[in-house]
C-alpha cells in the first residue's frame, strides 16, 4: 500500500504511547462514530476504543442501527490487530461475528477488543461493546482476519 496504511500508523503511534486518548483522524467512518483510542493493556493484549454515535446513527426506535454497531465492533477488532503487524502487513476482516445482548442507545460507548490469536496468515480477535460507564454487555463480536502485505 503506497504511502502506509493511514489507520495503522495512527494506532502505532498510540501503542508507543497509550497514556494519552488519541481521537482517530485518519478514517471519515472512525470520524463519524467519535471513535477514540482509550487505553492498552499489554497483558491482555487488549484495546479499549470509545465510541460517540450520534442522531443520525439512530433508528426510528432510538436504538443505534445495527451496521453502525457493526461498524463500531469492526473497528474495535481490526484496530489492536493493525498495531502489533510490522508494515506493510495489515488485516483485513474476513469473518465477523455479532451478537446483540441489549439495545444499544446513543451516547459515549466503549469496546474492550483482545487479540485472541495473532499469526503470520490469521488473526482472530474478540470485543465486547458497552456503555461508556461500564454497564451491561450491549454487543459482542469475534473476528477473523486475514493478514496481507
Amino acid at each position: 500500500m503506497a504511502g502506509g496504511n493511514p489507520d495503522q500508523e495512527l494506532v502505532r503511534r498510540f501503542l508507543a504511547d497509550p497514556a494519552t486518548p488519541l481521537a482517530i483522524a485518519s478514517n471519515p467512518l472512525a470520524i463519524d462514530v467519535g471513535m477514540v483510542l482509550l487505553a492498552w493493556d499489554p497483558l491482555l493484549q487488549a484495546l479499549i476504543v470509545g465510541f460517540r454515535p450520534g442522531a443520525r446513527h439512530v433508528q426510528g426506535n432510538g436504538a443505534v442501527q445495527g451496521g453502525i454497531v457493526s461498524t463500531m465492533l469492526d473497528f474495535a477488532l481490526v484496530f489492536p490487530v493493525l498495531g502489533r503487524l510490522d508494515p506493510p502487513k495489515v488485516a483485513v476482516t474476513v469473518a465477523l461475528n455479532l451478537h446483540f445482548e441489549k439495545a444499544v442507545l446513543p451516547g459515549d460507548l466503549q469496546a474492550v477488543a483482545r487479540i485472541d490469536r495473532l499469526g503470520g496468515r490469521m488473526a482472530f480477535a474478540s470485543a465486547e461493546l458497552r456503555s461508556a460507564g461500564g454497564g451491561d454487555v450491549l454487543a459482542r463480536a469475534t473476528a477473523a482476519m486475514a493478514v496481507v502485505g
